[in-house]
């Protein structure tokens, strides 16, 4: 494209949503990587039925992109690219999930403290307190949901075991099942 840089260049156009550059930077400094520059610029667009881009958007409606520009140490082999690529672009797929599925994650717990309100285990109430207490609080956004699964207790060979509950699986643990699957 006319220019040349001493860095590798990783660029990125995203629906635009937390946790982008913070994701990208881990998962640069985790293959040893200096991050010499980043640029993270919001862009407004309009895109075509077949996702074309066709131009900036105006007015709040608009939808806005995350257009990602990371410059890193030169990486010349091949095969360390493509795993780079492939490790930004699962990073990437986390993330979507993460944040897709963070309601109906905080919706869980809020679920789980009203059945503990309605119907409280056998167990002492200040341990019960502290308890739906700590749930209530992660659910006031002191915690960020990533991932959430439901297990059954089940028994194997005479053991207690755990068994994942068929469409439980939310955020990065979607995944997790579907490749087990």
């Amino acid at each position: 494209h006319g220019w040349q840089s001493t860095h590798t260049i990783i660029e990125i156009v995203n629906d635009d949503m937390p946790f982008l550059v913070d994701s990208v930077t881990m998962e640069v400094n985790r293959h040893g990587l200096t991050l010499h520059l980043i640029i993270h610029p919001l862009v407004p667009v309009k895109r075509g039925a077949d996702a074309t881009l066709e131009g900036l958007a105006e007015g709040a409606a608009a939808g806005r992109e995350s257009f990602i520009h990371v410059e890193v140490d030169r990486v010349p082999e091949p095969s360390r690219l493509e795993a780079l690529a492939a490790d930004v672009t699962r990073v990437l797929g986390d993330v979507r999930q993460a944040v897709t599925d963070w309601a109906a994650i905080r919706q869980r717990v809020l679920a789980i403290v009203a059945v503990l309100d309605a119907k409280a285990p056998p167990i002492p109430a200040a341990e019960l307190a502290e308890g739906r207490a700590f749930l209530q609080w992660l659910a006031d956004n002191h915690f960020t949901f990533l991932g959430s699964r439901s297990h059954d207790l089940v028994a194997v060979e005479g053991a207690d075991a755990l068994r994942i509950v068929a469409d439980s699986s939310l955020g990065i643990l979607r995944e997790a099942v579907d490749k087990e699957a």
